[in-house]
């Protein structure tokens, strides 16, 4: 989800924008939005397989200047992200094309070991007549990047917990159905601990009441998490009416999950008053003052 302390926001450099459907129903117009939300996150991964592949390359690369005395570097210092991605610049390119040229043909003398010619998305991009380290990249990718996306999935399957008990994914258990996220209860549950904690007591913190917009606002800022909002640029363009209905209707979901696991107080149906109560109240002053909510 997103680094530990890093709000999702202007301030943010990486935000993230997760649209999840609450009610986990399939074939409804909150899952296909929560399909296209995962999918746009889902395929980023070809494109941070071959970043990283770049990197890891051109670090090779820089490695290689500070052996042979052209670039300086202390002997245990390693180069920096920005480092490693300033050797693609032109000031380099005397020595980068040499060392790409090299690494290449043995790339290609590989790839073709059990056969006299290449295969034909090799042969494609050799006809491209990129640079060196271009060609080098994008063949690497071909040959080697489907390995590298299969466990990257596999692993984010995992750590969201998909199709199991406090998921935040979701997939039918028919062949290429696609993923989507929701907000199973019990990660709700967790989510809504921490969210009625705020600073001070004798604890370091103490338990209060929120407004429902506050929640969703909370769930947006700390772990990217939508509701009833579109995430902004990642993959959704204005709200549609049909949009506008089934996130209202997501809305309506999430506050009944509140009711279900014992968080949701409505006093009244001014929306002001629609509140989210701490289960464990614990308070500012003395451990006397702590005591759990019955719902």
């Amino acid at each position: 989800m997103k680094r530990q302390g890093a709000p999702t926001g202007a301030n943010d450099p990486y935000p993230i924008g997760l649209l999840v459907d609450v009610a986990n129903r399939p074939d409804t117009p909150m899952a296909t939005l929560a399909q296209t939300s995962a999918d746009v996150h889902f395929r980023r991964i070809p494109n941070f397989v071959k970043a990283h592949y770049a990197l890891r390359k051109l670090d090779e690369f820089g490695k290689h200047l500070v052996k042979v005395g052209k670039l300086s570097r202390q002997s245990e210092e390693q180069l920096t992200v920005g480092e490693v991605a300033a050797l693609q610049g032109a000031i380099y390119k005397g020595d980068r094309e040499p060392f790409f040229k090299q690494r290449l043909a043995g790339l290609l003398e590989d790839s073709a070991s059990n056969s006299e010619e290449l295969d034909p998305e090799t042969q494609a991009i050799v006809g491209m007549d990129l640079p060196p380290f271009e060609t080098y990249i994008e063949i690497l990718t071909a040959l080697r990047g489907q390995y590298h996306r299969r466990y990257i999935t596999e692993c984010l399957d995992s750590l969201l917990l998909k199709n199991r008990p406090g998921a935040l994914l979701a997939q039918t258990r028919t062949r290429n159905a696609p993923r989507r996220f929701i907000l199973d209860s019990r990660l709700l549950e967790v989510l809504l601990q921490i969210a009625v904690l705020r600073p001070g007591g004798h604890l370091g913190f103490h338990s209060a009441p929120l407004r429902i917009d506050e929640l969703l606002r909370w769930l947006q800022t700390r772990y990217g998490l939508y509701v009833d909002q579109l995430p902004e640029g990642d993959g959704f363009g204005p709200a549609s009416i049909t949009d506008r209905q089934a996130l209202q209707d997501n809305r309506r979901a999430f506050t009944s999950r509140l009711r279900e696991v014992g968080f949701y107080r409505d006093l009244s149906d001014a929306y002001i008053s629609q509140t989210v109560t701490p289960r464990y109240e614990i308070g500012l002053e003395g451990s006397g003052s702590n005591r759990v909510h019955d719902p």
